[in-house]
This record gives C-alpha cells, structure tokens and sequence, in this order.
C-alpha cells in the first residue's frame, strides 16, 4: 500500500521494478511540503547534469555577486585552480628528493618509475573521480546532498573515505581508507616541517635543524586558518612560480657544473636502493588522500581529471624528471649520499633564493595537506557546521600535533620512503581499482552506470587493469619497497635518536 504521506510517483513509474542505482525519476512535492512549484530530482545521469548540484562551498552563481578582487583571490573553484592545487601538492620538498631516488635506481629505472607512477596515477585518479560522481548521484537521488530540500547550501565536504566506504558499502574498506588518509596526511604535513628546516639549515647553518623546524612548525601552522580548498588560490598560484623557478635551477645548476654519461649509465647500487627509490617515487605521485577535498569543491567536477592529466604532464615533464635527472648526472656521487638536493649545489644567489622560494612552497603543501585532517577533526569534535570563528580555532591542536611528530622524527627522505610504501600505495594505488572492481562487480551496477559506458575496453578489460595494478603494487611497493623504507628508517633512528638536534648536518 502507498504511503499517503508519500507524494505521488510520476505517471507510468513503477518505483517498485527500479533499480536502487538506477532510479530516474522527478517527484513534484506538494506545495506546502517545500516550497510552491518544488521539483526535487531523485537521480542525474550525465556530469553535466550532477554538477548543477553544487558542493561544499559557495555556488558559482553567488560567487559571481561578490567584488572582483576577492573572487581572483579568494574563490577559486575552477579547472585552472585545480591544475595549481595540484601541481602545489604534488611537487613540493620530494623534487628536492627526487635525485636521490635516481641515483639509488639508476637513470633508466628512475625514469621508468617516474612514467609509470605518473600514468597509473592518472588512471586511478580517474576511477575515483567516477565513484566520486556516482557517490554524489546517491546522494541526490537519496535527498541527502544538501543541507536540506529547500536550499542550495551543502556544508559537509566529501572525503575520500567517505567514497571509498560509501560505493562499495563495505563500512570496513571506509574506515581503513580513514586511517590511512590520517597517517599519510600527518606525514606529508611532517615532511614539509622538515624539508623547510632542512632548507633553512643549508641556508643560514648557524642554527641546528631542529630550532629550524621549531621556526618552521609556527609558521606553518597558520595555514590551519585557511577556510576552505578553494581559498588556496592566491597560495597556489605563487607557489607554482616558485616551485618552477626551483626546478630551473636544480637543472640550470646541474648543467653549469656539466653532466656525466657514466653516471647516466651507472647500475643500481642493490636491491634495496631500488624498492626504497620506488617507495619515494610512488610518494611524489600520490596525492589522492587530499584530492577529493579538491573535487568536491570544483563548481564543474567533471572537468576535475582532465586538469590532474595536465598536472602530471607538466610536473613530470618540466619539473620532477629533468631536475632529478640532471642533477643526479652531474653530481652522482652526492646526490646518492644526500636526501635532499639543495645540500650538493654550491653557494650561490640563486641557490639562497631558491631555497627561499621553496620554503614558501612548503608553507602552501602544508596548508593543502593539512586541510583534510582539519575536516576530521571538526567532524569529530562537531564543530564541522560552525561559523568560522569557532571552526578554524578548533583546528589548531591539529598544527599542534604535526608540529610534535616533525619535532621527534626529522629523518627527511626516509619519512618520504615510508609514507610511500605504506600510505600512497594504498590510496592512490589500491583502494581506488579495488573500490571500482567492487562497486560495478554486479552486473545491474554495470548496467545502471551513468557516467562509465565502456567502449574501447570491456568491463572485464578494466577490471583486469585493476587487479594487475593492485598486485604488482602489493608486490613491489608495499612488500619490497616498505622492507627497504623500514630498513632505511630504524638505522637512521639508532644513528640519530628521537629529536636529534641535527639531522645528516
């Protein structure tokens, strides 16, 4: 029997022979219900169509009534803003790493993982912007995206554990994918610490490393002040100069001093040099566990993954290769005995300003890696609805913490090593082709799918993409490279201790 509270179903639907994924259907709601000439939609099928459905954030209609000044500062929720969030997450301290991977794989290897990380990253990527499109079409469908059925206002922000969890239906799968987001957001945010006390140090040498980071972790942590993703774009925007003007140094630097075609041709030192330069690289790619705060604060999501391919163009292309490439051939001896780069160039101006310039950047990946961790910990404190004046100072014991762990554990490159073994295989690598697999394993899931209709490629094809990607990562980033990023981290703990004053000084 028809519930009477219920408004009536369109003529000629059936609710009863729909699909749960698949229901297309309008309900017109009575006029005292919510509002005179209400439409509430129960389901999208194009991306076009989803992205009338604004997320967290101001709508793009409202944003355009607010001065011009502060909409080319401050609003940035367009595929331009996501190419500079990217490209500023990505980067960051690990180019300055990034030599010391190549030196430990050798040229060919080297530049073999960076291609590979690089084009699976885009293809996972792409997986999880599809669960995060039929994520969001559940929750219109359900009513639930908005605040409420009368406004356009949506407060929560989507986080990757929320997709992962909420496709595939497994609570299970979604709180692991938290846990993981939580120890890889706390460690990038770390590694900045460090990579900016570090740089600091080869700047002015005069302090240890570690009143550095105490220097480093203050200012840093005033990034946890910044509302929202989209706020980032004037941040962006100057770290994208900055971190470009860095890597044509690192190439320019390496050049003058001239390069070596033995150490282009020099084997891998062992075996354990190669999984722990394998865990680094997959590190500089993975930046996923921040990218749905991303997403789901673009005005046009579906053009989110075209501007992470173009991200991924230009970082490998112009920054990541050439700069570790280069200066791995002309200085393979220190680029092998250094985690960080700055530390083999000689004195210079530029070489001052860009370490400089890449502390700023460091200041920008901080803010941008910290933001999802702020989310949580409003969630979980209940503060996430709050005006901002009660939301943003609740986020500070989140710096706080960061700042602690930065403190204890100043080991640059080989937090990277780790976190990449551990951490980004699973998110970047893992959950995103396994969540995938499971969500469209049926096949009423595959027949309902709204924004995937497999042409080239059959479901099986894709599928099986998948699980080589999922093995061949479990294989030799989790396995092989997480024993040599572990090796790597208890003997630079028995060398130097919990908060050593001077680290690799």
């Amino acid at each position: 029997m028809a519930n009477a509270n219920l408004p009536a179903t369109p003529h000629g639907f059936e609710l009863s022979t729909a699909s749960s994924r698949s229901l297309d259907a309008e309900v017109v709601v009575a006029d005292g219900d919510v509002g005179k000439g209400a439409v509430l939609p129960y389901d999208v099928n194009s991306e076009a169509e989803l992205d009338q459905y604004q997320a967290a954030g101001t709508p793009a209609k409202k944003v355009g009534r607010v001065p011009w000044y502060q909409r080319l500062l401050w609003e940035g929720g367009r595929p331009f803003d996501a190419f500079l969030t990217i490209v500023s997450a990505q980067v960051g301290q690990v180019i300055l790493n990034l030599p010391n991977s190549m030196a430990k794989a050798g040229l060919p290897l080297g530049t073999f993982f960076q291609l590979w990380a690089a084009v699976v990253s885009m293809y996972t990527l792409w997986l999880l912007s599809m669960l995060y499109q039929e994520f969001k079409r559940r929750a219109i469908k359900e009513g639930s995206w908005f605040n409420d059925a009368t406004s356009e206002r949506r407060t929560k922000v989507t986080q990757y554990h929320d997709v992962i969890g909420g496709v595939t239906g497994r609570r299970w799968l979604g709180e692991f994918a938290r846990v993981v987001t939580i120890v890889e957001l706390v460690g990038l945010c770390v590694a900045q610490i460090i990579a900016g006390s570090s740089n600091l140090y080869t700047l002015h040498s005069a302090l240890p490393k570690r009143t550095w980071a105490f220097v480093m972790g203050s200012i840093t942590g005033l990034m946890v002040l910044v509302p929202s993703m989209r706020n980032m774009r004037l941040f962006s925007l100057f770290t994208l100069f900055t971190t470009t003007f860095t890597a044509m140094f690192m190439v320019g630097a390496s050049l003058k001093s001239g390069l070596s075609l033995e150490a282009a041709q020099q084997p891998p030192r062992g075996t354990a040099d190669v999984f722990s330069a394998l865990a680094n690289t997959l590190f500089a790619f993975g930046s996923h566990c921040m990218l749905l705060e991303v997403l789901d604060s673009q005005w046009a999501p579906r053009k989110f993954t075209k501007a992470f391919a173009w991200s991924q163009v230009y970082v490998t292309g112009l920054l990541t290769w050439p700069n570790a490439a280069f200066t791995f051939m002309a200085f393979p001896v220190l680029s092998y005995k250094f985690g960080n780069a700055f530390a083999v160039y000689p004195p210079s101006t530029l070489k001052s300003v860009a370490i400089v310039t890449m502390v700023v950047d460091q200041l920008t990946a901080f803010g941008l890696f910290v933001h999802p961790l702020c989310i949580l910990w409003e969630k979980l404190l209940r503060v996430h609805y709050k005006p901002n004046w009660i939301r943003l100072p609740a986020r500070i014991p989140v710096a706080l913490f960061v700042w602690f762990i930065a403190l204890a554990i100043p080991f640059f490159g080989v937090v990277n090593d780790l976190l990449g073994a551990f951490c980004v295989t699973f998110e970047t690598f893992i959950l995103p082709p396994l969540a995938f697999n499971l969500y469209y394993q049926g096949r009423p899931d595959r027949q309902a799918a709204a924004f995937l209709k497999p042409r080239r490629l059959s479901w099986a094809a894709y599928f099986a993409v998948n699980w080589f990607i999922i093995v061949a990562t479990l294989v030799a980033g989790l396995g092989f490279g997480g024993y040599a990023s572990v090796n790597g981290f208890v003997s630079s703990l028995h060398k130097f201790g919990f908060f050593a004053k001077c680290y690799n000084c």
